[in-house]
């Protein structure tokens, strides 16, 4: 996570889906997996929401809070007021690869109260990188009674139906996850600012060892963001 991506739409999207989850009887935890300093990407730069009435009726209070930042950085979404009581932070630099461990024991050690902890890097999980959460780390963070989500953005190497499959069988595979569910978002936006081309973004909320009340929450999640326009959702589930 960037300081140059908050308050887009995926922020929208996973501040909203983790406030459905957590309701008012989880605590959160956000490890934010942060890389100081903007890459040159365009990424981040869809705020087309701040406008659109249906963004505003999916979660008032989250509306305003990102539509009033102060400023687009990691800091200012920690002290908006969008976060359920006594949601946990982990914002420590990306370290190197020889200091991963020692910072992913810091990362377990600020969230240790939290009920659901969110992985949020840039390019979802995969190998050990300043992008990537691991596998191994979601291993590490899972323990009794505690769910674990993290955002994807897929690829196009196969169709993502079996890619959704291959990701829910690693994730059992090497994770020891169970009850692993996923939220697959489509989001059409403009190509380019003021455009009216349409380009299409995807953005998966994969949730691991999920009880029968968070299967439920992510459901009806899902059915809400339906009555926002240019937006499709799919719940794949495996048990």
């Amino acid at each position: 996570m960037r300081d140059q991506y908050a308050g887009d739409v995926s922020d929208v999207l996973k501040f909203a889906f983790l406030r459905a989850l957590s309701a008012d009887d989880r605590k959160l935890g956000i490890a934010w997996y942060y890389a100081p300093g903007d890459d040159g990407r365009p990424d981040g730069r869809h705020l087309e929401w701040r406008g659109e009435e249906a963004w505003n009726r999916l979660d008032q209070e989250l509306h305003a809070g990102l539509a009033s930042l102060p400023e687009r950085s990691i800091i200012a979404l920690e002290q908006a007021n969008i976060w359920p009581q006594g949601t946990l932070f982990h914002r420590d630099p990306m370290p190197s690869r020889d200091h991963r461990g020692v910072w992913g024991a810091r990362k377990r050690r600020a969230l240790e109260g939290a009920d659901i902890v969110f992985l949020d890097p840039d390019n979802g999980v995969g190998q050990e990188s300043g992008k990537h959460a691991t596998h191994n780390e979601i291993r590490l963070l899972r323990k009794p009674g505690r769910a674990i989500a993290f955002i994807t953005f897929p690829g196009r190497h196969m169709k993502h139906g079996a890619l959704v499959q291959h990701m829910h069988q690693r994730l059992a595979t090497e994770t020891g996850a169970e009850n692993i569910v996923t939220l697959r978002i489509n989001v059409s936006v403009p190509r380019a600012d003021g455009s009216r081309a349409l380009v299409q973004r995807q953005r998966w909320f994969t949730v691991v060892d999920a009880d029968v009340e968070l299967v439920a929450r992510a459901e009806t999640f899902a059915n809400a963001l339906k009555t926002v326009p240019r937006v499709t959702t799919l719940l794949d589930r495996t048990i």
